[in-house]
């Protein structure tokens, strides 16, 4: 379909009736539902933000993809500007930005014979790239994050040392230290010349060698960001590279005048990732860091938002939409297939994890619940490879203390593809805290990997999704539409956890397809389509539904 303008400024609208169909797709949200049609947002581009500075935007995962239970697929143009209006439970409505340039608005519809089907068929119409998987040894290590508020390289190496031994002694196996922007730049300061010896067309780095750090299995965090009173950006005024970060020129012909935003409270510029030499000098510092570190986890934040148009600046055609976040995912795969970042659209083909948006450490849709609406809109987009957030919750930046909370979070997320940890189960609670988080991570190892490793090879051939609403075996019952509790690995393993505080029981339901299921717990066997009413789910249990041909 093709809607164009016959005048300028003509904003162009089509609105699809959320009456009777469920819808998924379109972008995460705060207090993401399952399916969509509970949401509310004003009409506003359709474009990646983030939430914590924008929470009434749309966030990562981004896919300009709507699916309805009846069986319909509506994929959006990727190469025109789009808004987005979501009205509870009425309608979601595309339109056009009015401009001189009469931009039209264009998308396919396509219809299947039913919800299952149509999304097979969109998958090969909106990912057509060939499929690449991460470096699936991240799945089996649980990520750990380094708390910590000291002022120096030699103090971090102290603390990381520190926690490692906690994570030991406390028999918590292999796993992931996570450093967070501020701790990476005072290990990286440690030694002084890897930023300018580009430039400096040094042949030999002068590196001090962190032996310790190099024995531990570490996460560093890096952004495209780049403060203003730095030595590297003074320099690139200086030395006329002011073009590796994005910049307005002052003129129509005039110099090139780096565009101010803020990051993590200071003043910064913002790579120009379409610099071929700003490029080369972002990877040869981490590639610096690699020979001074040895780490193997890069996490790259910062791609949200559009900087220039943030500040009503217009940006350049290069820089439009969402286009930096797809350059961005294009920087992370050269780094490599151990690479994270925190924001997805348009690169789900690419061989990287992405991490889930930051949740509240509560029991609402903000917080816990939202965990499986997130985990469903993530894989039904390709983004199967996912960081979820910390066990009980890391927005705020406080431990958890609230014990039963990080019980049920701890349950949900050993079924996802990766286990991560902001509050350490020592912090939390008593001893049998420490001994839940052992067995999930043992479950996890056990049970949950080999699926997904099983799954992931579905999914390259296919663009099958890993994790799966309950839909996708019963696409005509009308029951599954709405389930958001609940969800598939693969086709044979249903996962119900409990997500109400309090609560030593739940509703489940078992989807029909002509097999039957049976709990793990006590093997007693349920026809599909059978509804369980107040099935008993103790604290410490989720209830695991096996299907049976």
């Amino acid at each position: 379909m093709t809607w164009a303008p016959v005048h300028c400024h003509v904003e162009l609208k089509d609105c699809f009736s959320m009456t009777n169909v469920s819808w998924y797709g379109g972008a995460s949200v705060r207090g993401q539902t399952w399916p969509i049609n509970d949401q509310n947002a004003t009409t506003q581009p359709f474009t990646v933000s983030d939430l914590k500075d924008n929470p009434s935007g749309f966030g990562s995962a981004l896919e300009r993809y709507f699916l309805g239970s009846s069986g319909v697929a509506v994929l959006v143009s990727p190469d025109i500007p789009l808004q987005l209006g979501l009205d509870s439970r009425q309608q979601f409505c595309l339109q056009s930005l009015p401009s001189m340039e009469r931009v039209p608005l264009q998308y396919t519809v396509c219809v299947a014979h039913n919800v299952k089907a149509a999304h097979q068929e969109a998958v090969q119409q909106f990912s057509q790239h060939t499929r690449e998987l991460p470096n699936t040894k991240a799945l089996w290590l649980p990520f750990w994050k380094l708390l910590t508020n000291v002022d120096s390289g030699q103090k971090v190496e102290r603390e990381l040392r520190t926690f490692s031994n906690r994570i030991r002694r406390h028999q918590l196996g292999e796993g992931v230290i996570s450093l967070n922007e501020h701790s990476t730049t005072l290990l990286s300061d440690m030694d002084h010349d890897y930023l300018n010896s580009r430039k400096r067309g040094m042949s030999k780095r002068l590196t001090r060698d962190l032996p310790l750090v190099k024995l531990l299995n570490i996460s560093i965090t890096l952004s495209p960001f780049l403060g203003v009173d730095t030595t590297q950006f003074h320099n690139s005024l200086m030395d006329g590279t002011e073009a590796y970060w994005l910049s307005l020129p002052s003129a129509p012909q005039g110099q090139l005048i780096p565009v101010m935003s803020q990051w993590r409270g200071k003043f910064c510029v913002k790579l120009n990732i379409t610099n071929p030499g700003a490029v080369s000098w972002f990877l040869d510092r981490v590639g610096s860091l690699q020979a001074h570190l040895g780490m193997e986890y890069v996490m790259l934040e910062g791609g949200e938002g559009n900087l220039f148009e943030e500040q009503a600046l217009r940006p350049p055609q290069a820089f439009s939409g969402d286009k930096y976040i797809s350059l961005l995912a294009d920087l992370a795969t050269r780094i490599g297939d151990s690479t994270i970042v925190t924001a997805g659209t348009r690169s789900s083909h690419k061989p990287l994890f992405v991490r889930m948006t930051p949740l509240q450490s509560d029991w609402s849709p903000m917080g816990l619940k939202g965990i499986i609406p997130s985990l469903l809109h993530h894989t039904l987009l390709g983004y199967n490879f996912l960081i979820p957030d910390a066990v009980g919750g890391s927005q705020s930046g406080d431990l958890v203390t609230d014990e039963e909370l990080f019980i049920r979070w701890l349950e949900i997320t050993a079924f996802l593809p990766v286990i991560s940890f902001h509050t350490p189960p020592w912090v939390c609670g008593e001893d049998r805290v420490l001994n839940l988080t052992r067995s999930y991570i043992a479950k996890h190892q056990r049970d949950v990997v080999p699926l997904i490793e099983k799954y992931a090879e579905e999914w390259l051939m296919t663009g099958n999704p890993i994790y799966r609403p309950m839909w996708w075996l019963s696409p005509n019952d009308p029951m599954t539409f709405t389930i958001d509790d609940q969800f598939l690995i693969g086709d044979e393993v249903l996962v119900a956890p409990v997500v109400e505080k309090g609560a030593v029981q739940r509703d489940i339901y078992l989807p029909d397809g002509g097999f039957q299921w049976q709990d793990s717990q006590n093997a007693q066997v349920y026809d599909g389509g059978t509804f369980l009413q107040d099935y008993p789910v103790p604290l410490e249990e989720v209830a695991i539904f096996l299907r049976r041909s």
